[in-house]
């Protein structure tokens, strides 16, 4: 997949990712989850969705909380105001989206 203009990554390099020629340090879930948005670009992906492909795990009940968690701390590291993400936006009633 392509990374916005100001992003650079190197595929098979899951921490290798630059904001504005800065690296970003990631974990592999981080990485992996922000990969799976970008694939999926334009399109608001449910939590639902993004634990059972990304986790390959089982959606339960609270698997929502962690992928929430891992969004909150991908906007930290990302997003130039995280209290007002532009990148890695919630789409109510939906999920997460990148355009």
């Amino acid at each position: 997949p392509s990374f916005p203009s100001r992003w650079r990554c190197w595929p098979g390099w899951w921490n290798a990712v630059c904001k504005n020629g800065r690296s970003v340090e990631m974990t592999k879930t981080e990485f992996e989850l922000l990969q799976y948005l970008i694939a999926n670009r334009g399109a608001a992906v449910s939590a639902r969705k993004l634990y059972e492909d990304v986790w390959h795990e089982k959606f339960l009940p609270s698997s929502a909380n962690t992928v929430m968690v891992h969004i909150l701390k991908l906007r930290k590291k990302l997003e130039d105001d995280p209290a007002n993400p532009t990148l890695i936006r919630t789409v109510w009633g939906k999920g997460y989206q990148i355009d």
